[in-house]
């Protein structure tokens, strides 16, 4: 029994030692997430696809004392962009850094940024598929870099028209007017509700010789934001040809 106390303090003197030594490491190599405040923001939330999207990437100390920010190359940031949860683009792909390990102090309070673009064009040059993308800022830290929050950027046809305002009336059907055809091709219309909370629906759509005419039924009062993207009949929304742009004030 004596023995076997023994044995037990000395292992708990082994495993202190080895707390207390990964703790120091810690304070010499790590830096604390919590300390810090990573964000990345657009310059612009939606944009012509194939322009060139600019993001702010910023650190803050959000402690009220100087934190050391250890880098293990010349690399301090990187911006990743993603479509359906892939990654589409990183912006240091390709790119080679010396190593060279140092450390940027960066005072209580004190914000430092970067700021990083995207093209938004594929590998041939062509724009890339209309929608939303999502994107990522990053400090690259050692032993592991540090991700900010999601930011959102839209990618749009190259016609965008300015929003049209209409003042409608509860439950009384009022329309809209819009293009049938895009020279000899047939155009679908897809529409696309900002806010809407159940005020207003579609009652029906007439087509003429050269217009689609969609009816729609106020059935709440307030206000409701909606876009109208036109495509080819034999493709998708993502390579739309124009976006219209309406709100609804329903009284």
């Amino acid at each position: 029994m004596k023995n076997t106390r023994i044995l037990l303090f000395v292992m708990f003197l082994l495993l202190f030692g080895d707390a207390v030594s990964a703790q120091t490491f810690r304070k010499w190599e790590f830096v604390n997430p919590a300390d810090l405040q990573i964000t990345v923001s657009a310059n612009k939330t939606e944009l012509i696809a194939g322009e060139t999207a600019t993001f702010t990437i910023s650190i803050r100390n959000r402690t009220d004392r100087t934190v050391q920010i250890p880098y293990k190359t010349g690399q301090q940031w990187d911006l990743a962009v993603y479509h359906n949860r892939t990654q589409i683009y990183r912006w240091s792909q390709g790119s080679v850094w010396a190593d060279a390990p140092h450390s940027v102090p960066l005072k209580a309070g004190e914000t430092r940024t970067e700021r990083l673009c995207w093209a938004s064009t594929d590998r041939l040059g062509l724009p890339l598929p209309q929608g939303i993308y999502s994107i990522q800022g990053m400090v690259m830290t050692q032993p592991r870099f540090l991700v900010s929050n999601d930011c959102k950027v839209r990618l749009l046809p190259k016609e965008v028209k300015k929003t049209e305002l209409i003042d409608a009336r509860l439950n009384q059907i009022f329309e809209i007017e819009i293009p049938r055809y895009s020279g000899n091709r047939e155009l679908n219309w897809q529409i696309e509700y900002e806010y809407n909370d159940n005020r207003l629906s579609i009652h029906r759509i007439e087509k003429t010789s050269d217009k689609t005419i969609i009816f729609f039924h106020p059935k709440r009062t307030g206000h409701v934001n909606f876009h109208l993207f036109a495509h080819h009949d034999t493709q998708d929304v993502s390579v739309a040809l124009e976006r219209r742009s309406f709100r609804v004030e329903v009284k």
